[in-house]
């Protein structure tokens, strides 16, 4: 056995921890939190309530609030029936800091959303729902309330002055209907009710606290409306001056003078109108007969407020006519002048609309015009027309006619449709008839030196060489003839005009009087045209075809154009053929070109302003089959391709969007295994874009998460062109792709070529400065040749120590300490990409020289993407 001596065991020491446990912390934070929130809930539960209402509409258990000058004070926690089933009975809580408005007179209202004539309440109500209003009242603290159904009239006071009105019933008024003194709104109606007898209405006014004083103890208050209508003769014109009258109803009152101020709340009687106050001013009015006035308390109107009222209408003292006497409200005292005119409102239905309507039932009524002049109590009624005759401003025109026709006395006279005047007289000549016209002042301008008057009214027509032609007037006309006119000529008005029976013959006798201009056309072939067919300009007629007649190689086409349109013509005139329908399919879709339906039936010539177009021959203007014909007249160039690249006759050649030209046809070329493309550029365009250095090439369709564009080209292909400069050329090379702006070829060597494609950017801090223009094998096939164009905005960027690297896809770095992920744009991330970046130090190397050779690194090192070489353009 061994001596050595074996190591002692210690035995361990163990020892209580006397620390409280980080568990009971948390629990004594919960209870803590926990009292805190049982006390904020019972200091802040407040007092609860019970409101009774007669419904529950919009009104929710906890959302629908209690609010007193728009602030939160309450919130509604329960809804229960009523034992009785006719009530609603809400439990609410009151808001500590509000209980103190809750007395015995505090009044509760539901506020809703209301909008009406006279006024739109409760908006706010739109967007939070319905809520629960309170005024506070006087007296005991109170629990238990009954709401209101309206808001209590103290509840929106302003120290407005409070007025009641007794009447037997309410009439056209409503809540919001406005009280007038002088026609100035003073105050409103805000309430009415039964009296407690339910035999009479009591209505409750405000009258702002401004005007309390013109209420007196001897105020008298009546029912007024607002309804009024306009005599014009352009038309149906009905006026309303004052809306809120029309549909709510008004009160006006009047207040004699040196009276005592009415105290607040005092009550007067409504009366019907100002008839039955006694208060009107007495005036008598002369009628004219067949006044049609039937109603002998029928109002006076001035703007759409009644501001009298008849009371009689008897005969005269000789009975040869009517006299009607009235009350004027005092305070329009100032219409009665010697100068003012009462007008009779009568009643129009025809099919132009409705006026004064309500007197086609009721009878005509009175307006008032006022004027200046001496006051009177006495005055004569007059019509509209009548009033119109004898206004000095009014023309007066006299017509002779072969017969009357139908017409008579205020027969209208209409201007486009509008009425502007009407027949005052008509009388028989010997051999004739003639009628006086009225035109009203603001359109007597219309009548001038060579105007014609014509009847509308009947189906006319005529059958000429041109064709059929039928006038239809329009319903009213047929069922109430009238006579229009035309404007034309000097403005001078002639004594005596001719009244013609129709439009067309109105016509006639003004083409009898024009002049015109003959030209000689020469078209290849006869068009399809005969005598009489129109020639137009912008498809309107000014001018027909004469005659045609066969020269030695050709056709002569004579047209007259009028003298009115001859300045239309000009050195860049071209005519064309527009007979029929011209049709012309291609793969690019399907035009259709039309004149005016007489040149589809019987054949016409159209001209026009175009560019460049030879429009003559000798001293004769050309005649070119078609519009397309004419504007094909352009410069003839050809184009050599590799490919037709899916062109064909009749695909565009266009610039911007703009087509400019078109292929007219394509064949092959075998001795260098090619296709010659010949087309056309416009007239107008040709010397812009036929230079030597335009760049001509096939709009390909690009569809791709990176770039969208050309898709038209998906229904046809074309030619899209850059313009360039030099001189003018015919032959050109078609490429298949776009012209790059570039300025400096570059090529980078790679192992291998990776994500790079052509077209694929090169990139300058994630802006695109130039792109790929081809990738190839080496020579030795150890590389990938990439060429690059540089544009020549960026190429002093590029300097002989410039590198590159591929910035394509999304580079993931996973490892001990997390991941990185680095990436280029959306762009690079699905298209690809080259970066390329310039070492920073003292000296800017030497610009890069074209077809300069680089290496294409696989990925960046960290610190190229922080340089910040400052390179200057120049």
């Amino acid at each position: 056995m061994s001596n050595v001596e074996q190591p002692q065991i210690k035995e361990p020491t163990i020892k209580k921890d006397r620390g409280i446990s980080p568990l009971w912390i948390f629990t004594a934070l919960a209870f803590l939190l926990a009292g805190w929130l049982l006390y904020r809930s019972v200091s802040e539960a407040g007092e609860r309530i019970e409101i009774q209402f007669t419904d529950a509409q919009g009104i929710e258990a906890g959302r629908t609030t209690i609010r007193y000058q728009g602030l939160e004070v309450g919130m509604i926690r329960k809804i229960n029936l009523a034992d009785d089933l006719q009530s609603i009975t809400a439990e609410a809580d009151i808001y500590p800091e509000a209980t103190k408005i809750l007395k015995k007179d505090t009044v509760f209202w539901v506020v809703k959303p209301k909008a009406s004539i006279t006024g739109i309440s409760g908006l706010d109500a739109l967007v939070s729902g319905n809520y629960i209003a309170v005024f506070p009242g006087a007296g005991d603290s109170q629990t238990r309330f009954v709401a209101a159904e309206e808001a209590p009239p103290v509840a929106f006071d302003d120290d407005s002055m409070h007025v009641v009105l007794e009447a037997p019933d309410l009439g056209s008024l409503s809540i919001g209907s406005g009280v007038y003194y002088k026609k100035i709104r003073v105050g409103e109606v805000y309430d009415y009710r039964l009296t407690k007898d339910k035999t009479r209405v009591k209505v409750s006014l405000k009258v702002k606290k401004e005007h309390a004083s013109l209420v007196t103890e001897k105020s008298r208050f009546w029912n007024v409306s607002g309804v009024s209508a306009d005599v014009s003769l352009s038309g149906v014109d009905v006026k309303v001056e004052n809306l809120a009258s029309v549909l709510a109803g008004g009160v006006a009152f009047d207040s004699p003078m040196a009276a005592t101020q009415a105290p607040d709340m005092t009550t007067f009687q409504l009366y019907r109108s100002i008839n039955d106050t006694d208060r009107g001013i007495p005036i008598t009015i002369n009628l004219p007969a067949n006044h049609n006035i039937k109603n002998h308390e029928a109002p006076i109107v001035y703007q759409g407020l009644e501001v009298g009222r008849l009371n009689d209408i008897s005969f005269n003292k000789d009975f040869t006519g009517t006299i009607a006497k009235a009350n004027i409200d005092p305070a329009m005292a100032w219409l009665l002048k010697s100068n003012s005119e009462f007008i009779i409102e009568a009643p129009q239905l025809n099919f132009d609309g409705l006026k004064n309507l309500p007197n086609l039932f009721t009878g005509n009524t009175l307006s008032i015009s006022p004027g200046d002049g001496d006051e009177t109590h006495e005055f004569t009624a007059k019509s509209t027309d009548s009033i119109m005759a004898s206004d000095p401003r009014a023309l007066t025109v006299s017509l002779s006619a072969e017969n009357a026709w139908g017409l008579g006395r205020n027969t209208k006279i209409l201007y486009r449709g509008m009425q502007v005047g009407f027949v005052n007289k008509t009388a028989l000549n010997d051999g004739s008839v003639s009628l006086d016209v009225i035109i009203d002042p603001q359109y007597k301008h219309l009548v001038k030196s060579q105007t014609r008057f014509f009847i509308v009214g009947g189906v006319t027509g005529q059958i000429t060489s041109e064709g059929v032609e039928f006038i239809v007037p329009a319903v009213a006309q047929m069922a109430e003839p009238a006579i229009s006119f035309t404007s034309e000529g000097e403005a001078k008005v002639r004594d005596d005009y001719t009244l013609f029976k129709s439009e067309i013959q109105a016509r006639n006798a003004q083409d009898s009087l024009k002049g015109y201009r003959t030209l000689t056309l020469i078209a290849a072939k006869l068009p399809s045209v005969s005598e009489g067919s129109p020639v137009m300009y912008k498809n309107f007629t000014v001018g027909k075809v004469e005659g045609f007649q066969l020269a030695k190689n050709s056709v002569e086409v004579q047209v007259k154009i009028e003298n009115r349109y001859h300045h239309l013509i000009s050195d860049k005139t071209v005519f064309w053929n527009q007979s029929g329908v011209d049709i012309k399919a291609s793969l690019s879709g399907v035009h259709i070109d039309t004149g005016s339906l007489k040149s589809i039936v019987s054949g016409g010539i159209s001209f026009g302003d175009i560019q460049g177009i030879d429009n003559k021959n000798g001293r004769h203007w050309k005649l070119y089959d078609s519009l397309t014909d004419a504007q094909n007249y352009g410069l003839k160039i050809a184009f050599t391709a590799d490919e037709a690249n899916g062109l064909s006759a009749g695909s565009k050649i266009r610039y911007q969007g703009v087509d400019v030209g078109e292929v007219t046809d394509l064949s092959p070329a075998f001795q260098y295994e090619g296709v010659i493309v010949n087309a056309i550029l416009y007239p107008e365009y040709s010397s812009k874009l036929a230079k030597a250095t335009s760049y001509f090439w096939v709009a390909q369709p690009t569809l791709s998460l990176t770039k969208t564009e050309n898709l038209d080209s998906l229904f046809g292909a074309y030619i899209s062109v850059v313009p360039g400069n030099g001189k003018l050329r015919e032959e050109f090379q078609l490429h298949n792709a776009a012209e790059y702006k570039g300025g400096l070829t570059l090529v980078l060597e790679s192992e291998n070529r990776g994500s790079v494609n052509v077209g694929t950017p090169i990139l300058f801090r994630d802006f695109e400065v130039g792109t790929v223009t081809d990738v190839r094998l080496g020579r030795f096939a150890d590389r990938v040749l990439i060429e690059v164009k540089i544009s020549d905005d960026y190429k002093h960027l590029v300097r002989n120590n410039t590198v590159f690297w591929n910035r394509s896809g999304v580079d993931v770095s996973i490892g001990l300490t997390g991941a990185t992920v680095r990436s280029g744009t959306i762009e690079s991330i699905l298209k690809g990409g080259i970066a390329f970046a310039t070492p920073e130090g003292e000296a800017l190397a030497a610009p890069a020289r074209s077809d300069q050779h680089y290496l294409l690194h696989r990925e960046a090192k960290s610190e190229w993407e922080s340089w910040r070489t400052a390179i200057p353009e120049f």
